[in-house]
């Protein structure tokens, strides 16, 4: 008879011999599938869709490995790039049977994209109601000098003494206006 800690541990398996694995990822909760939110291992075990992989590898400063969100633990990237990844085979599995080949992607992280590369052998093409090319943001670094002005101008705009000196500006040469249209009109009379 088992021991009820024994139950209650995560550490020791349950009573089940085999357990469902997570069809979801704990980043986006979006069900795993075979193309952009494909179930990749990390060395800790611990599985994560591919798009949320590749967001957390553009907002990295270390390009080169990935940080898991739940453990912490470092999982340096394959040579081929992030979409090179062990598949969690296990949730692939589950996944009815047209989803269990996986699409080859491609990453441009100095883009922020990833792209569908070509169907595996076995599967058509991606059918029209997937996006052959998916944004997930610009690298940390990677904004293009313009943005960086304008996000600078904006940030002095909204200081308050900023503000202040802009309103008052507005307001004498409101003044001076109304001053010139008077001088204006009682120079004709």
């Amino acid at each position: 008879e088992p021991d009820s800690n024994d139950i209650c541990d995560p550490q020791k398996p349950g009573l089940d011999d085999e357990e469902t694995p997570d069809l979801e990822c704990v980043v986006c909760f979006c069900q795993f599938n075979n193309v952009f939110n494909t179930p990749k291992v990390l060395q800790c075990k611990h599985t994560f869709c591919l798009e949320c992989l590749a967001r957390m590898n553009v907002k990295s400063a270390q390009p080169n490995t990935l940080q898991c969100p739940l453990c912490r633990a470092y999982t340096p990237l394959p040579d081929l790039g992030l979409p090179k990844l062990a598949n969690d085979s296990t949730v692939l599995s589950y996944l009815p049977a047209t989803m269990q080949q996986v699409y080859s992607i491609r990453f441009n992280r100095s883009k922020g994209k990833l792209q569908v590369k070509r169907a595996p052998s076995s599967q058509p093409a991606v059918p029209r109601t997937i996006s052959q090319t998916l944004d997930v943001g610009i690298p940390i670094g990677a904004q293009q000098d313009g943005n960086r002005e304008r996000s600078l101008l904006i940030t002095v705009l909204r200081t308050p003494m900023c503000k202040a000196c802009i309103m008052s500006v507005v307001a004498i040469l409101a003044v001076t206006a109304t001053i010139a249209i008077l001088f204006q009109v009682n120079k004709k009379s």
